[in-house]
C-alpha cells in the first residue's frame, strides 16, 4: 500500500483505481462542499462563478469540483467567467472589470477562485462601480492556501502593496472568504519535533536552542507525522488482529472511515477513498486590534462535519458578521433582474397607469389650451399709450443726454463713455427713440400703419416674443396698439449698436473682447433658432445691441405679422441707404422677390458671417472699398461669377485661422454649404482659449479692460483739452493783456485804469496808398504781412504792449499795462530806432528796387486804459496822450523819429539817447509845441539799464506781480512754449 502526506491530485481519490492508496494531506476539491454549504446557509441560489485558468495553477480541478458540488446542491451559476493571468491590483489592465459588466445584471453574488492576492482586484471593481455601496451585492472567495493567523491584512493589500486603500477597506465587507483552517496548538508540535531532532538517531544540532530559537516546521511535516502516526496504528492492529501486513487492501480497512487526532491541532476524518477530509473556516472582514482604522480578515465561523459523512459541512458562527445592509443581501431583485418575476402585476400596473397618464394628459392638454386661450386674451403685452412718455423724435448728430424730467428722443452715432447703467438715465446718451415707462427708459420703434387688426396669429406671435427670455437677447417689453400710435417697446441698451462701437475708434477691442461678442451672437442666435421663431430675418451689426455691461442682445427680430403692412421710409430714402440695409442679406434671398419677411436659418448664417468679418476688420461690411452699396448688391446677386463676391480676407492674417474659415463657410454660396450656428460655436471654440469659465469672471475681465481703455482715452482728452486751452490762452494773450483776459475769462468786468506816464509810439508808412493802388491786393497783403511780421519779431525784445495796427499804422505802447518807472520812454525810443534801422534793408518782393519810408512820432503822457466792447473785446487806449503821439506821426518826415518836448525830457533823464531840436510845429489842437529829432543813442546806457534792480510795480489790481515783459509774461503763462507765428496778416503765436 501507498501512505502519503504530500500528494494533492484528485485522480488518486477513486478507490477503484487506487484501492491502497491513502493520504493525510486534504485534497484542494474538498473545499467545495464548503462552499456549498456556505452558499445554502444564506439562500444564495443564484450566483456567478469566476475562477482562473493560469496554466501552473490546480484551479482548473477545483473549479470542475465546485460547479459539480453547486449543481448538486441546486445552485444555479448565472454566469461563469474566467481570467488567464496572474494580477496584482494596480498593474495591468483589471480582468474583473469586463467580468462584472457582463455579469452584473444576471446575480448580485459572486463565487471567485484564484490566488487570494487577486480578490482585491475584483472588490475594488465592484466598489468603483458603486454596487458595493447599498449591500446589494457580495462576493464569496474561495483560498485553497491555509490561512495565516498572523496576516490578517494580506488578503486587503495585495501582494505588491504596503498600505490598504480606504475603498478597499470599505469594499470587503461585503466579502467572506473560505480558507483552509490554521493550525490549532501547532507551537507545541514544532517544540518537540525540534527537541527530537537533536536525539538519536538524527543527532541534527540546534546552536540557537540556547538562546530560544527553533528551526521552521511547515505543514507538510505535520502532515507527514499524522501519515507515519496512521499507519503504525493500522500495523499495529492488524498484528494483534493477527492479519498479513503485506496485503494492502486488509490494511486499508484499519485506516479508511475512522477520525483521528491530527498534529495540526483537529480531529480530521479518513474517508472511505482513503482522503483526509479537510477543516475549513469562514473568515470576514473585522478591525484589527490596537491599530485604529485598520481591517484584516478574520475568523467568524468553521464548518464542521456531520455525523451523515455524506452531507455537507455545518456552518458554525464563531461571531456576527458585520453586513452592509441589514443582513445578507438576496441573491436577486424581488422581480428579478429583469422584471420577469413581477411581469403580471406589471403590466397590470402599466396598463393603469398608462390608462390615467391618457386622462390626465388629456386634462392636462385641455387646461392647457384654456389657460392659453385666456393667456391670448389677457394681452399682457399691451401697454396703455398714456403710460409711457414719449417726445417727438428730432434726429441729431451731437451726442444726446437725456435729464430726469425731460426726455428728448435724439441719436447719436457714435457709442457712449458713459458707463451708468440702464437704470440711472440723468445722464445717458442716447442712440435712438426712448420713452420712459414705469420709471424705465425702454427703446421705443413707432410703426406708420394707420389701422390694425388684433388677430389670432398676432396675439400668438406678441405672446412668443413676451416669452422669449435669453441673455443674448434684447427682451421685448410691450407694444402700443392704439391707431395711429402704433409702438413695439423694448429693453434699452446704454451702449448703443455693435456697428456704432465699430465704428468708434476710441474704444479699443482687443481679442477677449472680440471673442465675447462673437460668443454672445451665436449663443443669442442659437437659442432664437431653437425657439418657435427659428429665424431672426435680419441679422446686421446695427441690430446687436451692446448693454451696460457689454453683453451683446440681439434685437428688430420677429413681430412680423404685426409689422407687415407698415410704412418702412424706404420710398423716402436714396437708393444707395436702401442698398446699404441689404448688405448682409444672403444672396438667395436677395435674388428672390417673395422671400420669406423672417428670413431663414441659412440666411442668418450669412449674416454672421458678413458681421464676423466687420467685427474683425473693423471696416464696414465690405471692408474700405470704392464700389457704392448698389453695385456690391449687384455682385452679391450674380450667378456667373467663378467666385462669389465677398468681402476681402487678404488683410485679415493676424486674426485666428479659425475665425477666417468659419467666416468663409458662413457666406459659402450654396445654403446647405453654410454650418448651423452649434457648429460655429464649436469651430470658434479656440478664440475663447484664455478666457475664464464663469461668464461673471469674464464680464468682470471685459469692464476692467474698459475702465482701463477709458481712463487712457479720457487722460489722452483731458491732455488734448489742456492743449487746446494752452493754444487759446496763447491766443488771447497776444491779443489782450494777460491780466485783462484772466479777468474776462472768470467773467468778471474789466475796470478802465489810468497811467499817469507812459509812451506813446505811432508809424506809417509814407505813399502806401500809391503803393497799394500799383499792386494786387493779395500783394499787399503779402507785404504787410511780411512787414509787420519783421516789426513783430523786433518789439520782443523790448518792454513794450503792441495795441493794434490799421493799414500801414502801427501804435505800441510802454508803461502799461506793467508799469516800469520812467523806462517806458526809453523802450520806446530804443525800439523806434531799431525799427528804422531794420526798415531801411526791408526787402519787398514785388518791387525790390524802392525802399520803404517809415514816418515814425512818439510822446510821452498820461492815458486810460480799458476793454471795450463784448464781441470781439479790444484794449484800447484814451487820452490826449495818443491823439498827440499820432500828430507826432502825422507831422513828421520818413525815416525820422520825431520825439516830443515830454519824451525828450525822460530820455535825458535816463541819459545815453541824442536828439536834436526841431523847432516849433503847429500840432493841431494844441498850436505850437517845440519837438526833436531822435538822432541815436549810446548802447552802454541801455545795457546799464538792464541790469539795474527792478522797484515793485504800482498796480491798481491790488495784486504783486513780476516785473517783466510782456512776452515773458506770456512765456510764464503757457509754461514758456515756443511760440511760431502763422502767415496771416496779424497772426498770433502759436504753441
Amino acid at each position: 500500500m501507498c501512505f502519503t502526506d504530500f500528494c494533492a491530485y484528485p485522480e488518486v481519490s477513486d478507490s477503484k483505481l487506487f484501492p491502497t492508496f491513502a493520504r493525510t494531506r486534504p485534497s484542494n476539491t474538498q473545499i467545495s462542499r464548503s462552499v456549498s454549504s456556505l452558499l445554502l446557509s444564506f439562500g444564495w441560489m443564484k450566483v456567478s462563478f469566476l475562477y482562473s485558468t493560469y496554466p501552473d495553477s490546480s484551479f482548473k480541478e477545483v473549479s470542475r469540483t465546485i460547479v459539480s458540488a453547486l449543481d448538486d446542491a441546486g445552485i444555479q451559476i448565472k454566469y461563469l467567467g474566467t481570467w488567464s493571468y496572474i494580477y496584482h491590483h494596480g498593474y495591468g489592465e483589471n480582468p474583473f472589470n469586463k467580468l462584472v459588466e457582463q455579469s452584473y445584471q444576471e446575480s448580485r453574488i459572486y463565487v471567485i477562485l484564484g490566488y487570494n492576492f487577486e480578490y482585491l482586484g475584483m472588490m475594488m471593481s465592484l466598489q468603483k462601480r458603486g454596487l458595493l455601496d447599498k449591500g446589494e451585492y457580495f462576493v464569496v472567495g474561495v483560498d485553497i492556501e491555509q490561512y495565516e493567523n498572523q496576516n490578517p491584512m494580506k488578503y486587503l493589500k495585495g501582494l505588491l502593496k504596503d498600505e490598504i486603500e480606504d475603498d478597499a477597506k470599505k469594499a470587503f465587507q461585503s466579502y467572506l472568504g473560505v480558507v483552509a483552517s490554521p493550525p490549532i496548538g501547532f507551537e507545541h508540535f514544532t517544540v518537540e519535533v525540534n527537541e527530537y531532532m537533536q536525539l538519536p538517531p538524527f543527532n541534527f544540532p540546534n546552536p540557537v536552542s540556547s538562546f530560544g530559537g527553533m528551526k521552521k516546521v511547515p505543514a507538510e511535516g505535520a502532515y507527514l507525522y499524522d501519515a507515519v502516526y496512521l499507519y503504525a496504528k493500522a500495523l499495529n492492529e492488524c498484528l494483534i488482529n493477527k492479519d498479513s501486513p503485506y496485503d494492502g487492501r486488509g490494511m486499508m480497512k484499519y485506516i479508511t472511515g475512522r477520525t483521528y487526532f491530527s498534529a495540526m491541532g483537529y480531529i480530521t476524518y479518513m474517508d472511505e477513498n482513503g482522503d483526509a477530509e479537510g477543516n475549513y473556516t469562514l473568515i470576514s472582514r473585522r478591525k484589527v486590534p490596537e491599530q485604529p482604522g485598520e481591517y484584516g480578515l478574520y475568523p467568524v465561523g468553521v464548518f464542521q462535519l456531520p455525523e451523515n459523512r455524506t452531507a455537507l459541512p455545518n456552518l458554525k458562527f464563531l461571531s456576527n458578521i458585520e453586513w452592509v445592509g441589514k443582513g445578507p443581501p438576496a441573491d436577486e431583485p424581488v422581480c428579478g433582474f429583469h422584471g420577469k418575476k413581477c411581469v403580471m402585476w406589471k403590466v397590470a400596473i402599466f396598463v393603469s397607469g398608462i390608462t390615467l397618464a391618457v386622462l390626465l394628459l388629456a386634462l392636462l392638454v385641455t387646461y392647457k389650451n384654456w389657460a392659453y386661450e385666456q393667456e391670448l386674451d389677457s394681452l399682457l403685452w399691451k401697454i396703455d399709450n398714456k403710460d409711457i412718455q414719449i417726445n417727438q423724435y428730432t434726429p441729431s448728430t451731437n451726442a444726446s443726454r437725456i435729464a430726469k424730467s425731460v426726455h428728448p428722443l435724439m441719436r447719436n452715432s457714435q457709442v457712449s463713455l458713459s458707463s451708468n447703467v440702464e437704470g440711472d438715465f440723468r445722464y445717458t446718451t442716447i442712440f435712438t427713440t426712448v420713452g420712459i415707462y414705469k420709471g424705465r427708459m425702454l427703446a421705443v420703434k413707432c410703426l406708420k400703419k394707420k389701422s390694425i387688426d388684433i388677430t389670432r396669429k398676432m396675439k400668438k406671435e406678441l405672446k412668443v416674443m413676451r416669452d422669449l427670455r435669453h441673455d443674448n437677447l434684447n427682451p421685448f417689453v410691450g407694444a402700443c396698439v392704439e391707431p395711429p400710435n402704433i409702438i413695439i417697446i423694448t429693453e434699452y441698451c446704454s451702449r448703443g449698436s455693435l456697428r456704432d462701437i465699430l465704428e468708434n475708434e476710441d474704444v479699443k477691442l482687443d481679442n477677449m473682447f472680440n471673442a465675447s461678442i462673437i460668443g454672445d451672437i451665436v449663443r443669442g442666435m442659437t437659442y432664437l433658432h431653437e425657439s418657435p421663431l427659428r429665424s431672426h430675418g435680419n441679422l446686421k451689426s446695427s441690430n446687436c445691441l451692446v448693454d451696460s455691461r457689454w453683453v451683446v442682445k440681439i434685437s428688430d427680430f420677429g413681430l412680423h405679422e404685426l409689422k407687415f403692412g407698415a410704412d418702412t421710409g424706404d420710398s423716402e430714402m436714396d437708393f444707395e441707404k436702401q442698398c446699404e440695409k441689404l448688405l448682409w442679406k444672403s444672396p438667395e434671398l436677395l435674388r428672390d422677390p417673395y422671400s420669406p419677411s423672417n428670413g431663414t436659418q441659412k440666411g442668418d448664417i450669412y449674416s454672421f458671417g458678413i458681421i464676423l468679418h466687420e467685427i474683425i476688420s473693423r471696416k464696414g461690411p465690405y471692408g474700405h472699398t470704392s464700389m457704392t452699396p448698389s453695385e456690391i448688391i449687384k455682385c452679391v446677386i450674380r450667378k456667373d461669377m467663378d467666385i462669389p463676391f465677398r468681402p476681402r480676407v487678404a488683410k485679415l492674417s493676424e486674426s485666428f485661422d479659425c475665425v477666417i474659415s468659419c467666416m468663409q463657410e458662413c457666406w459659402a454660396e450654396l445654403p446647405e454649404g453654410r454650418p448651423d450656428f452649434k457648429a460655429v460655436s464649436a469651430k470658434l471654440r479656440p478664440m475663447r482659449r484664455g478666457m475664464k469659465p464663469n461668464i461673471f469672471d469674464n464680464m468682470l475681465a471685459m469692464m476692467e479692460k474698459y475702465a482701463n481703455n477709458l481712463e487712457a482715452l479720457v487722460d489722452e482728452r483731458t491732455d488734448q483739452l489742456n492743449d487746446e486751452k494752452r493754444k487759446t490762452d496763447a491766443l488771447l494773450y497776444e491779443m489782450l493783456p494777460k491780466y485783462v483776459a484772466d479777468q474776462l475769462k472768470r467773467g468778471h468786468k474789466v475796470e478802465a485804469e489810468s497811467f499817469d506816464s507812459v509812451t506813446i509810439y505811432f508809424s506809417d508808412i509814407v505813399g502806401f496808398t500809391n503803393m497799394a493802388a500799383q499792386c494786387s491786393p493779395l500783394e499787399v497783403v503779402d507785404f504787410l504781412n511780411d512787414l509787420y511780421t519783421c516789426f513783430d519779431a523786433i518789439i520782443e525784445n523790448y518792454d513794450v504792449y503792441k495795441v493794434e495796427t490799421i493799414g500801414d499804422a502801427y501804435m505800441v505802447v510802454s508803461g502799461l499795462p506793467i508799469q516800469n518807472g520812467d523806462k517806458h520812454a526809453g523802450e520806446i525810443a530804443s525800439m523806434a530806432l531799431h525799427l528804422l534801422q531794420e526798415i531801411k534793408k526791408f526787402p519787398l518782393r514785388h518791387k525790390p528796387e524802392d525802399t520803404l519810408m517809415l514816418r515814425i512820432g512818439i510822446h510821452s503822457g498820461a492815458v486810460c486804459a480799458g476793454v471795450v466792447g463784448r464781441k470781439m473785446p479790444r484794449y484800447c487806449l484814451f487820452g490826449d496822450t495818443v491823439n498827440t503821439a499820432s500828430r507826432m506821426e502825422s507831422t513828421g518826415l520818413p525815416l525820422r523819429v520825431h520825439c516830443s518836448e515830454s519824451c525828450k525830457l525822460l530820455l535825458e533823464k535816463l541819459g545815453g539817447y541824442m536828439l536834436e531840436e526841431r523847432g516849433l510845429v503847429n500840432i493841431k489842437g494844441k498850436g505850437d509845441m517845440k519837438t526833436f529829432w531822435l538822432m541815436g543813442q549810446n548802447d552802454s546806457y541801455r545795457k546799464k539799464r538792464a541790469n539795474e534792480p527792478e522797484l515793485p510795480p504800482m498796480s491798481s489790481l491790488n495784486q504783486s506781480v513780476t516785473r517783466s515783459s510782456l512776452k515773458q509774461q506770456n512765456k510764464l503763462a503757457n509754461n514758456k512754449a515756443i511760440h511760431n507765428r502763422r502767415l496771416s496778416l496779424e497772426s498770433p503765436k502759436q504753441l
